[in-house]
């Protein structure tokens, strides 16, 4: 499966995207901390856009109001009383992956494959507004 890409033109992620290979842009909402980030894109001389091919692209886990005491978020409970992960990678026989894990590998409660960029990063970023912003958990 190849990881060069068509972008629609006048898109948000087609103006963020350059020549030389840079972060690709993502809206990140409040309660996440981002573990480690390889979302690294390029645009070619052609115009499409060549992403980073790693297995290990991306890992966020969600984290509690610094505000809050551990009792008050045990209170709360919920989503936010523990930490969920969401992971993405890319993988050559089904493209690009989203997965939620709760808490770990050995739970996975959503799962994502797209071979679409587009359709990859607002995958990526409904789930985690979904996660902390909703306190639910996607449903793939």
């Amino acid at each position: 499966m190849s990881r060069i890409f068509e972008v629609p033109p006048g898109s948000r992620l087609a103006a963020a995207i350059t020549e030389d290979w840079g972060l690709l842009p993502l809206r990140v909402p409040a309660g996440w901390n981002v573990v480690y980030n390889a979302l690294e894109v390029r645009r070619l001389p052609d115009g499409t856009v060549e992403a980073n091919d790693s297995e290990d692209l991306y890992w966020a886990r969600t984290s509690p109001p610094p505000w809050l005491s551990a009792q008050e978020v045990a209170e709360k409970g919920g989503l936010r009383s523990r930490e969920i992960t969401i992971d993405a990678g890319w993988y050559g026989n089904c493209g690009f992956r989203v997965v939620v894990l709760d808490p770990g590998w050995e739970h996975e409660r959503a799962s994502h494959a797209t071979s679409d960029l587009g359709e990859f990063v607002a995958t990526l970023e409904a789930w985690m507004g979904m996660v902390t912003q909703r306190g639910e958990l996607p449903k793939a």
